[in-house]
């Protein structure tokens, strides 16, 4: 199974490179790559998941800096003159590792603090930040977000700066706001696990149609049956042959599945509670309700 799924899997690549590589404006590129995509999610060959970080691939090489940065207003950075307790408290507050530290203004940026770093000098009072910052590493909006993870790489940076066409600061540019854009969402270590099944007050459970059904069967001690599906919200789409409205139901064996949020490509959320009175042998249906 997992051998012709491989197959299959490699034809699709093939078909799709030799496609792509006879098209010449993005307008068209754009809408081949989506329609590959499309082809390949409908023929199970690759998850909805897998689909757009190849899509994300496809579309990494024009993205530039100023389109996925995070912006001058929303950046988090601190005055030279910062007490270290004070910069541990900043860090803590905000969540990141590394932060921007300016002399009078934010437009004049003069290096990057690590956390790391800066725990190595707790409690000390006549702390020169000079000593232990990184250099910066200063890009142009228009940057290709390609290079600039090539020379963060080469770097063995995992921020830079991106500076305007006075030379201000536009905002701030890491590795994972790169590779957030090739693969979607990540967490970095810091991160808190998403919890993709909740159990509800009434019993049932609310889970995140991105689930691994392999999961669900762990959790409520059944099988599902095979199928071009890997999630929870590719299971009840193969049983229907359509993406569901919301509230729209999925009855297999004892359990019923009822679509809580779906939009016009996928099903998001999924409330699943088990049904009193019905066989486990019972044929799997589906029904529609709104």
């Amino acid at each position: 199974m997992e051998e012709e799924s491989a197959k299959g899997l490699a034809r699709w690549l093939k078909k799709a490179l030799r496609r792509l590589s006879r098209i010449d404006k993005p307008k068209d590129l754009e809408k081949q790559i989506q329609q590959l995509i499309d082809e390949g999610e409908e023929r199970g060959l690759i998850s909805e998941d897998e689909g757009e970080m190849i899509q994300g691939i496809f579309s990494f090489r024009d993205t530039v800096a100023r389109e996925i940065m995070v912006p001058r207003t929303d950046t988090v950075a601190a005055p030279q003159e910062s007490t270290v307790e004070s910069l541990i408290a900043h860090i803590v507050e905000s969540g990141h590792s590394r932060i921007p530290i300016y002399q009078n203004s934010i437009d004049n940026i003069i290096g990057i603090l690590h956390a790391k770093d800066l725990l190595q000098h707790w409690g000390k009072t006549d702390l020169d930040l000079r000593e232990i910052l990184r250099a910066p590493y200063f890009i142009p909006e228009s940057k290709k977000i390609s290079e600039v993870l090539r020379d963060l790489r080469h770097r063995k940076s995992h921020m830079a700066i991106v500076i305007d066409e006075y030379g201000g600061t536009a905002g701030v540019l890491t590795m994972e706001d790169i590779i957030e854009e090739i693969i979607g969402d990540i967490m970095d270590e810091y991160d808190a696990e998403e919890n993709w099944l909740v159990e509800q007050e009434d019993g049932s459970i609310l889970v995140d149609a991105r689930l691994d059904v392999e999961e669900l069967e762990d959790y409520l001690d059944m099988q599902f049956p095979e199928g071009k599906f890997e999630s929870v919200g590719g299971f009840i789409i193969s049983r229907l042959g359509r993406v569901p409205a919301v509230r729209e139901k999925v009855v297999f064996k004892n359990v019923e599945m009822i679509v809580e949020a779906a939009d016009s490509r996928k099903v998001q959320k999924v409330r699943i509670r088990r049904l009193q009175g019905v066989l486990e042998n019972a044929s799997a249906e589906s029904e529609s309700s709104h």
